[in-house]
């Protein structure tokens, strides 16, 4: 079964590597007037690292019309996760290419694109 990946409901190319799915916990340091550290817990979010080795302008822009659209901040990225669709609250980090080349119908191709979302 071929992987399905959303974002605001438009389906975008898979990826050349695996999703990586990574998870932290998010904390607010401080101190008190004994010197002594204190974390408080405030979320765990995830984020989802996507990578292409090559990926056509067209391709390219689909995600980028979306992630970047303002004033839109937060997107739903939908993916198929241990078998169960799950829908997940984001927003992108930063967007990494490197034009590359263009092909006979003028289409320019990037290599090396990455970019990250970041759960809410």
């Amino acid at each position: 079964m071929a992987l399905i990946i959303k974002i605001d409901n438009t389906t975008i190319k898979n990826p050349s590597k695996p999703i990586e799915i990574g998870r932290y916990v998010l904390t607010k340091a401080g101190r008190v007037t004994s010197g002594e550290m204190m974390l408080d817990y405030i979320a765990d979010k995830r984020t989802f690292q996507f990578e292409y080795e090559s990926l056509r302008v067209d391709n390219l822009n689909t995600i980028l019309n979306i992630i970047e659209g303002y004033p839109t901040m937060f997107h739903t990225l939908t993916i198929n996760e241990n078998g169960v669709v799950a829908n997940y609250t984001v927003y992108p980090g930063a967007v990494h290419r490197t034009p590359y080349r263009t092909d006979n119908n003028g289409y320019w191709y990037y290599r090396d694109v990455k970019f990250q979302l970041i759960e809410k």
